[in-house]
């Protein structure tokens, strides 16, 4: 492991006033699920690791009126324990369980997923479904961003380099809305996404008032299926041929890539059928 400087910080004002004064050059350290290793492996190249995970700003999973805000250093255990997260984004706790295994769920956080920027993130596709939006502070003050305009690509976000994620804000569900999150990996359990799909839906007795459709590990960001989104609020009934279908639009608005935990074609291939098992655990399809 190469040399770094350490740093400690007690509140949210101390870490920003030192990522201002390492610029680029510095990692946040808060679960360190992903950091430390690394670290080890000496893929850390900032010379600057300032742990930020004692600031008591960044903790704690609120109600704010018809709005969930879930701090930076919340837990993934935290989130699955959470009852107010258990009734009003049921989506996020769902996918938090399928996050590695319980000694990683106890220490990695939302805001380190996020903020790492994979597109395997297990986080991120349901919140994207969620519309969640994201409070960021710096020395010039704070800002909320849309999700949809946070990432870059791998491992790239807007962040600025002294400006740092507080909370991710996301609505309550209705009654009338319900989700499927669910993944592929290499196993069953302890792995990374060779791809994700998420959905949520707001269904009345007639037709799909509003469908979010969001996938993971296919592109170089989490994206969503919008046209494929499009198609289905259009239907009266859900036959099983025709959303076979429609699920096989998903092609079209993805771009996987090849790597050692599977293929373009294979990802391609099977990002259709996780968005069809989400959509047959939602919808009555027939046939």
């Amino acid at each position: 492991m190469r040399e770094f400087e350490y740093y400690k910080v007690k509140n949210l004002k101390e870490a920003i006033n030192l990522s201002k004064k390492f610029g680029k050059n510095k990692r946040f350290l808060a679960g360190g699920t992903d950091l430390i290793v690394r670290l080890k492996d000496n893929l850390i190249k900032e010379e600057n690791i300032i742990d930020i995970k004692n600031i008591e700003e960044l903790k704690g999973i609120k109600e704010v009126e018809d709005e969930i805000h879930i701090c930076a250093l919340v837990t993934f255990s935290e989130i699955i324990e959470s009852d107010i997260l258990k009734k009003y984004s049921p989506l996020i706790v769902e996918a938090s369980k399928k996050v590695g295994s319980p000694q990683i769920r106890n220490k990695g956080t939302i805001g380190g997923n996020i903020c790492n920027a994979s597109p395997a993130g297990d986080s991120i596709p349901p919140l994207f479904c969620e519309d969640a939006k994201f409070f960021l502070e710096s020395n010039n003050g704070s800002r909320i961003v849309n999700i949809e305009d946070f990432f870059k690509g791998p491992g790239k976000t807007i962040l600025k380099e002294d400006e740092i994620l507080v909370k991710i804000i996301v609505k309550k569900w209705k009654e009338n809305e319900s989700g499927f999150f669910n993944k592929l990996g290499q196993r069953n359990a302890l792995t990374i996404a060779i791809a994700s799909s998420c959905i949520k839906i707001k269904k009345s007795k007639e037709k799909i008032e509003d469908i979010k459709i969001s996938l993971g590990s296919v592109s170089p960001t989490v994206v969503r299926a919008k046209k494929v989104e499009n198609i289905l609020k259009d239907l009266k009934e859900y036959k099983k041929d025709e959303i076979i279908k429609i699920c096989d639009e998903v092609k079209e608005e993805i771009d996987p890539i090849t790597d050692v935990r599977g293929s373009r074609e294979y990802r391609t291939e099977v990002s259709k059928y996780l968005v069809f098992e989400a959509l047959n655990n939602l919808l009555n399809i027939r046939g």
